[in-house]
């Protein structure tokens, strides 16, 4: 049996990226399987979160099936790559969405997500018919990914809380692990590169994130509005 994995791994294309893409998806089915299962009275908040775990998870299977067996300028190539961009968009949408459901009031709630709602159908169109460059999903998550900085900020301000200030480091993870995949650095060029660190430095973002969102949630049923 371990000789057939041998050869199996021997055949993928970039096994550092793929596996440390399907070890990020895996990790983020476990954070789904959790904060889904996690029984609280703010379940809209918990289910959220689960929903930006999913995203990630489903983006990095995506990248690590391209990376690991799908040959360029492809059918299959052009579906995966679709799929993983749209996934990156599902994230940001997500991230707009915890951001108002912490901050902000029904109204403020409602307001965002119809604003991010129809980015995200605008954006869907956009990246599905004409423009899939990896920028375009970038720019388009990274102006969620920092409102919910600001928001995981504002809310250890308040709070003082521990766990919250790792939520706040995981998001700021998050932009270390994208500088290092723009910038290019890896540990070894051949055996671990910058694709695969930046997998690795994502993981303990998302660790992170995981563990503060479990207490935000908390924090809100005992305290109702933080």
């Amino acid at each position: 049996m371990w000789i057939f994995q041998l050869r199996y791994c021997v055949l993928m294309k970039e096994i550092d990226v793929a596996l440390t893409d399907y070890g990020l998806a895996f990790e983020c089915a476990v954070f789904t399987f959790v904060l889904i299962r996690n029984k609280c009275k703010d379940q809209r908040l918990s289910t959220w979160f689960a929903f930006l775990f999913a995203s990630v998870g489903l983006a990095s299977i995506m990248g690590g099936t391209i990376h690991g067996f799908v040959h360029q300028d492809t059918l299959s190539e052009a579906i995966f790559w679709r799929a993983t961009i749209v996934s990156i968009g599902i994230s940001a949408l997500t991230a707009w969405v915890i951001g108002a459901k912490i901050l902000l009031g029904n109204l403020g709630q409602r307001v965002v997500f119809f604003v991010a709602a129809s980015n995200f159908s605008i954006y869907l169109g956009y990246v599905v018919f004409f423009n899939q460059n990896f920028v375009v999903a970038v720019a388009n998550y990274l102006p969620a990914a920092i409102f919910l900085l600001v928001v995981f900020a504002i809310l250890y301000n308040r709070n003082q809380q521990r766990l919250i200030l790792l939520a706040l480091a995981g998001v700021f993870l998050t932009f270390v692990a994208a500088a290092i995949q723009q910038i290019g650095i890896g540990v070894h060029a051949e055996y671990f590169d910058h694709n695969a660190l930046y997998h690795v430095v994502q993981a303990v973002g998302l660790y992170l994130i995981f563990r503060g969102s479990i207490f935000i949630v908390e924090l809100r049923e005992r305290n109702g509005m933080i």
